[in-house]
């Protein structure tokens, strides 16, 4: 297997590693950035940001296993990684930052639905009363 070594660790793309099928001698571009939206392959979002897929090839078709915390010493295989305290950190750091992001997300939300209460009541308001001066300003 042919293996260039990525220049740092990305972001955990999930807690457990992707089950894929993989054929024999056909090159493969692990992502190494973790952003990429074909999981666990490149899809080129890594460009300037310092990180560089990792190409391989396997020798036999079969299903792989390919990391998925990108902590695993064999990228891109899995190892078990995951389950020892660097790969259960690193998905503690995730699952907290997308609780974060969900948590601002929802706190916006509220925001707009307030808003949009807000400025429905005022329109209502406003067409009642246009409608009682339409009525009674004649």
């Amino acid at each position: 297997m042919a293996n260039e070594t990525p220049t740092k660790t990305g972001a955990l793309t999930q807690g457990k590693p992707y089950a894929v099928e993989l054929a024999p001698g056909k090159p493969y571009f692990f992502c190494t950035c973790g952003e990429s939206s074909n999981q666990p392959f490149c899809d080129g979002t890594h460009k300037g940001s310092g990180f560089t897929p990792k190409k391989f090839t396997v020798e036999e078709a079969k299903t792989y296993y390919l990391c998925g915390c990108r902590e695993s010493a064999n990228l891109p295989f899995c190892d078990g990684t995951h389950r020892k305290e660097a790969g259960i950190r690193k998905y503690n750091e995730f699952l907290l930052k997308r609780n974060t992001e969900l948590t601002t997300k929802l706190a916006l939300l509220d925001k707009k639905v307030k808003l949009t209460t807000a400025v429905a009541a005022a329109a209502a308001g406003v067409a009642i009363v246009l409608g009682a001066v339409r009525l009674y300003g004649r």
